[in-house]
């Protein structure tokens, strides 16, 4: 294939609600510009992109996918990313390599939750948007209606180039705003129009948006205002000029529309992406991580090799692929290339230009492209890949804190190493969950977005990697400390019974820290009452207590203990006296500094239509959540709470029944606090019913 340079590329990424059509409209494209021999359909399970099994199965799109076309000289690399809502964290990593994104709303639905979401994605990311208004085939679809929906939520710069012709089944083409042409299409997927002259009926709304239009983009420059106040008008060269312009500024965002499932409007859309989204080239300097702290480069062909890995995915019988964008020079097979962050060599050797699961060989990467390496040793999603002189790299995608979890165990005994095997290689693909043994509540947690995302991650275990878990609820992580300090507490540890004796004398005050203050430890030994050598053996003493708890079997937390005193025997005296002596003047202190139970606390960010915030303040309330504030967004608000960790196990399925399914939240740790008498007690009556059994 041909050769392209930075400025002769575009890196775009689709993004929206689930079910919209963002598979199906890289098919239609892939078709139209015959990257592609044929036309795959994501429902009839023979799609090019959504190719995995588990994607198969469920009908979508579980992770992101990259695909390529060549159109009017131009090389266009499409970013595919899931929109259902437990999915949607990968969105976040394909906005951090591309130049602009293409929103897609549904022609009957429009703005659904997931817009929302993934709306915010790319506010946060900075990077130019469109909005592909796909589904004007079906029944009740409402371009105009979607439109204005569009710029209530998301403002004035909401700029629409096309008009549909016609709708639902009556849908056969659009007009084109910026050259006020018409083009319809068949319904046999071949994705070219056939231009022809503009309905009678449309003429008088084109006149008025094609107006519209020209006034929208004359407003963000001031040549283009007084040439447009001076002439009534633009040239079709300055719309086209001042739109791309403004999309790269990101204060216009045109809206496009088509229908990706019969490959209407693909070639159009072709056009739309190459006049007025931003090349590769554009992109001429990012933020990179040293150690000395953050510093920007810049972005050019003949600077140093840079590129940075966004995404893995495993190929059976072939391997690992690592997704790479070329953010300066370029790499080639063959070559030596540092990974920075591992302070470790890779040698390049297979590398490719995808198309879902077709691969197209090539020799090398260049600045501004996107490409995949395979069969690298050591090299996994987040790291950075240069030339041996660079000493700095690329900062990882801070994916969104996974809220809900199970804990997991092999359903048979000795699968344990199959488990960790498996889910690692799962997460080399899959960023978004994470899975580790928690020593405080003995359990192996396996925490992901949604229960959704567990089921995939589950069925992937099962079927790739041939092992089964058993899944029950995951325990909280409560902490225990003090309330007040007690002072010259004694415990003596004597043990004159057969064999060599034990003794040992201390004293210890205990005092209550600031909450996160962890623990300290004290030596204040004056003279030489206890020997040098034996007072660390009282801190190891404490430590066994912190770990397995007091009141209820949680670690300890936020105390310092202090070494004031204490009595040695000349013969009798040694570690173990000194340890066992520690361990039990602390627990004898630590139940006279009236102990408490803490519970962790989340800070939940809940975003839902403004006519259910009444609701969902409420349940947050019964929930114990402390309201922090409210934020609007367009329709939408979002309110801020603290809320204990427990009330918000099943908060999943809460949101979705309370805001019929509209909703969508956020959450990660915020502290410690004490949790209320009554639930304390029943927490800590479990636990001695629990240990008393066992003690049976």
């Amino acid at each position: 294939m041909k050769k392209y340079q930075a400025g002769s590329i575009k890196n775009v990424c689709f993004v929206s609600h689930g079910g919209v059509g963002k598979t199906s409209l890289l098919e239609a494209v892939s078709f139209t510009s015959k990257s592609t021999s044929r036309l795959g359909k994501v429902a009839a399970g023979n799609s090019t992109f959504d190719s995995r099994a588990d994607e198969k199965n469920h009908k979508m799109t579980i992770s992101t996918h990259l695909g390529f076309c060549e159109w009017n000289d131009t090389k266009i690399n499409i970013l595919d990313t899931p929109g259902f809502l437990d999915f949607l964290g990968e969105a976040k990593a394909a906005l951090r390599v591309v130049e602009s994104t293409v929103i897609l709303v549904d022609a009957v639905s429009g703005i659904q939750v997931g817009t929302e979401l993934v709306s915010k994605y790319v506010e946060e990311s900075g990077v130019p948007k469109l909005y592909y208004v796909n589904g004007c085939d079906k029944e009740n679809a409402d371009f105009v209606k979607v439109v204005q929906a569009l710029k209530d939520n998301y403002g004035s710069g909401i700029a629409p180039i096309v008009v549909p012709i016609g709708s639902g089944t009556g849908f056969k083409g659009i007009v084109d705003l910026l050259k006020k042409e018409a083009w319809e299409y068949t319904r046999d997927g071949s994705g070219v129009g056939t231009k022809t002259t503009i309905p009678s009926s449309l003429e008088k709304d084109v006149a008025t948006l094609r107006q519209a239009l020209m006034e929208t983009i004359a407003e963000t420059d001031e040549a283009l205002m007084n040439s447009y106040f001076e002439h009534g008008e633009l040239t079709d060269e300055q719309i086209v000029k001042g739109l791309a312009s403004g999309v790269k500024a990101g204060v216009l965002s045109p809206v496009i529309a088509g229908s990706s499932l019969y490959n209407m409007g693909s070639d159009k859309f072709l056009d739309a992406l190459i006049e007025l989204c931003p090349s590769a080239d554009s992109r001429t300097e990012i933020t990179v991580l040293e150690d000395s702290g953050e510093k920007s480069i810049k972005c050019t062909e003949s600077s140093p090799a840079f590129s940075f890995v966004f995404k893995t995915i495993s190929e059976e019988h072939l391997g690992e692929i690592n997704l790479v964008r070329m953010f300066s020079g370029k790499i080639v097979s063959g070559q030596d290339v540092a990974n920075v962050g591992r302070n470790s060599t890779e040698r390049v050797g297979n590398m490719y230009f995808l198309k879902g699961k077709e691969r197209v060989d090539t020799s090398e990467l260049t600045f501004g492209d996107i490409g995949g390496l395979l069969k690298l040793k050591d090299t996994h999603t987040n790291d950075t890949l240069a030339d041996k002189t660079i000493k700095y790299r690329f900062p990882p995608t801070i994916l969104p804190e996974p809220l809900v979890k199970i804990a997991i165990a092999p359903k048979n005994k000795g699968d344990e190493d199959k488990v960790a095997v498996g889910l690692t290689k799962l997460n080399e693909e899959d960023t978004g969950f994470t899975y580790r043994y928690h020593a405080d509540i003995h359990q192996s947690v396996l925490s992901a977005m949604g229960d959704m995302h567990l089921e995939v991650i589950l069925e992937d275990l099962k079927n790739r990697f041939r092992v089964e878990v058993e899944r029950t609820q995951t325990k909280i992580s409560y902490r225990e400390t003090i309330t007040k300090p007690v002072r010259y507490v004694e415990y003596t540890h004597k043990k004159q019974s057969g064999g060599a004796g034990q003794y040992a004398r201390v004293f210890i005050d205990l005092d209550p820290l600031p909450r996160g203050g962890g623990y300290e430890f004290l030596d204040k030994i004056v003279g030489g009452v206890i020997d040098q050598s034996l007072r660390p053996s009282v801190d190891k003493g404490v430590h066994s207590k912190l770990e397995e708890g007091i009141l209820a079997g949680y670690p300890i937390v936020d105390v310092r203990v202090s070494l004031v005193d204490g009595k040695t025997h000349p013969v009798d005296s040694k570690d173990i006296a000194f340890q066992i002596a520690g361990r039990e003047v602390f627990k004898k202190a630590f139940e006279m500094s009236s102990p408490i139970l803490l519970e962790p606390v989340v800070d939940l960010e809940v975003t839902v239509p403004e006519e259910y915030t009444g609701d969902i303040m409420g349940d947050l309330s019964s929930r114990r959540g402390k309201i922090g504030g409210m934020t609007p967004s367009g329709k939408m608000q979002t309110i801020s709470a603290k809320v204990p960790e427990v009330e918000v196990a099943t908060y999943s399925s809460a949101l979705r029944s309370l805001t019929q399914g509209r909703g969508f939240y956020t959450k990660k740790f915020s502290h410690y606090e004490p949790v209320p008498g009554e639930l304390a007690r029943k927490i800590i009556d479990t636990h001695a019913a629990v240990a008393q059994a066992v003690h049976e």
